[in-house]
């Protein structure tokens, strides 16, 4: 059941994406998923929010749903890492992995929950460490011993946490807006698509285990 109910967590993770997509087409304040961030879609009110770079104007009618999907996915994409860390990771990488996921998925909830036009200083301080997680949880994960074992799918988790984890750096650190938004986006997008990969190689060597005469586990 543990496993079962981590594996779910994960798979649904890509449902994240129409909705963030459905919410940026309903903005009626100019919005370009180039600049504008994901968390401007939150905002609850039509105002103009004062980024250090400059004033930006923001009016999202679907605010509820974007920041019920902050909260709902990310406590799942934090729960589901707890679940599958005996089935996923052992050692240290893995340690290391499982807080970066709960990082990412707490950072994830907590700009749901104070939206950036309530209190912009909160909402930073809570979502940034997030944004980095993100990538470097997606790099750990590639060290899985469940994922090991499918050298591509290992390579493709290399590369997009590695792009991931140097877009977010590049997020924390820039001083504009400027192409803020493809930052971001690069920066968490990747993890909404892979989850739903890894929790199948997880599954899929569980039952490899379980159907492996002498073994118990397939990844103790």
């Amino acid at each position: 059941m543990r496993l079962r109910l981590g594996l779910l967590l994960w798979i649904v993770q890509v449902l994240y994406l129409p909705v963030e997509l459905t919410a940026a087409a309903l903005v009626q304040a100019p919005y370009s998923l180039l600049d504008n961030t994901i968390s401007d879609l939150g905002a609850v009110g039509c105002t103009t929010v004062a980024y250090p770079a400059g004033p930006v104007p923001v009016c999202s009618p679907a605010h509820d749903v974007v920041n019920g999907a902050f909260v709902v996915f990310g406590a799942a994409l934090a729960a589901g890492a707890v679940l599958l860390r005996p089935f996923l990771f052992t050692g240290r990488a893995g340690r290391a992995a499982t807080v970066a996921w709960v990082v990412a998925g707490a950072g994830q909830a907590g700009a749901g929950l104070v939206p950036l036009d309530v209190d912009l200083a909160v909402h930073t301080a809570v979502s940034t460490p997030g944004i980095v997680a993100t990538g470097l949880a997606t790099v750990l994960t590639a060290r899985s011993t469940a994922v090991r074992r499918w050298p591509r799918w290992r390579a493709v988790l290399l590369v997009a946490g590695t792009v991931s984890l140097v877009s977010g750096l590049v997020v924390v650190v820039r001083l504009d807006t400027s192409w803020g938004g493809l930052l971001e986006r690069v920066s968490l997008w990747p993890s909404f698509v892979l989850l739903p990969v890894v929790a199948r190689l997880v599954g899929t060597t569980a039952r490899a285990g379980r159907s492996t005469p002498g073994r118990t586990s397939p990844v103790t």
